[in-house]
């Protein structure tokens, strides 16, 4: 019996995981890759192959949505652990092979599974904040209804809470889709630093694009990262500016133009942004604050970008969080190299 068990359940677990995957797959290859769709949907395709083998098996018996809901979150979080430890243990393309075909099928595998490893990350979260909310749920029923029939193991209950779930991740699912559907799209990224230096000296650092000289921090090595400068024309009014960037998903470049020049203020704008973040993040302005502070200079960089993905309460502080040490690492290069 223990066994038969341990075989339903591994199968119960894969062929949603193997459901939900499939699903994000085909919704990645198209249009609505950057909405709910892509990113909450698979939930609810997890917990409708939990529900269609409890329906196989058992049948809707009473206390079945409490199975689905537990077996929905272990099915969520398995995959967002095993998934997120592939993504960020795997070697970068570049390691992976000299051969530049090996090298574009690894990138383009490790870009697949990062991508995914997201999608399952944003279902965990969201499986496990149900299956708590789903308990707290059923002790107030288990309370107020003192063992009468529609208690949190009838079927009514079972049904129910059910259908709330099917009709909240259903309504989730839709954001991005509409434009009017989207929360706060627009976001900033600001990082400020006090530089032992005089202003003149600041914006000489600044006046050439650089690789920094230190490690970047952990968590921005799984994003697409600057690896070159083709043009660089300073900060005055009109200067441009073009940025290779590689990562995992490819290559591209980012574009920049001076478009406003004072004494204390440069403002990049960006032209154009064919790199792979670019897909995700569309940035809007890159400003430079070079401020005399005291014997030294208070240096802020911002970059004002538009998240192109939903849903906002994941990716909203996970884009500020990226962006704010993406800002560090600028002012810390350009304070560095004045300071030096």
């Amino acid at each position: 019996m223990l066994r038969i068990f341990k075989t339903s359940a591994i199968i119960a677990h894969g062929g949603a995981a193997a459901a939900s995957l499939y699903y994000a797959w085909l919704v990645s290859q198209s249009a609505y890759v950057k909405t709910g769709l892509q990113f909450i949907t698979p939930l609810l395709i997890i917990l409708m192959a939990h529900l269609c083998w409890i329906a196989a098996t058992r049948g809707f018996a009473q206390g079945f949505a409490r199975v689905a809901f537990s077996r929905t979150a272990q099915t969520s979080i398995g995959m967002a652990a095993i998934l997120l430890l592939g993504s960020f243990i795997a070697p970068q393309p570049a390691t992976a092979s000299a051969l530049d075909a090996v090298a574009g099928l690894i990138s383009g595998m490790l870009g697949v599974m990062f991508c995914v490893a997201i999608v399952v990350g944003v279902a965990s979260i969201l499986a496990a904040i149900g299956y708590v909310l789903f308990k707290g749920g059923a002790a107030v029923v288990n309370a107020l209804s003192r063992g009468d029939r529609d208690g949190p193991d009838s079927r009514l209950f079972d049904f129910g809470s059910v259908g709330l779930a099917t009709a909240a991740l259903c309504v989730c699912s839709l954001e991005g889709l509409p434009n009017s559907y989207a929360f706060g799209v627009a976001n900033e990224g600001v990082a400020s630093r006090f530089v032992d230096a005089s202003p003149a000296k600041v914006w000489d650092a600044m006046g050439v694009a650089t690789s920094p000289s230190f490690p970047l921090p952990d968590i921005l090595q799984v994003f697409p990262q600057p690896v070159g400068v083709v043009i660089d024309e300073g900060v005055g009014l009109g200067a441009m500016r073009k940025v290779k960037i590689a990562g995992r998903e490819g290559t591209g470049y980012l574009t920049l133009q001076v478009v406003e020049r004072t004494q204390t203020t440069a403002v990049f704008k960006v032209l154009s942004d064919t790199s792979p973040i670019g897909r995700w993040v569309q940035h809007q302005y890159l400003t430079y604050s070079v401020v005399p502070d005291g014997e030294g200079t208070r240096l802020s960089v911002s970059l004002e970008y538009d998240r192109l993905l939903a849903p906002s309460w994941f990716f909203t502080p996970l884009t500020k969080g990226a962006a704010h040490l993406a800002m560090d690492v600028l002012a810390r290069d350009v304070a560095t190299r004045a300071e030096g």
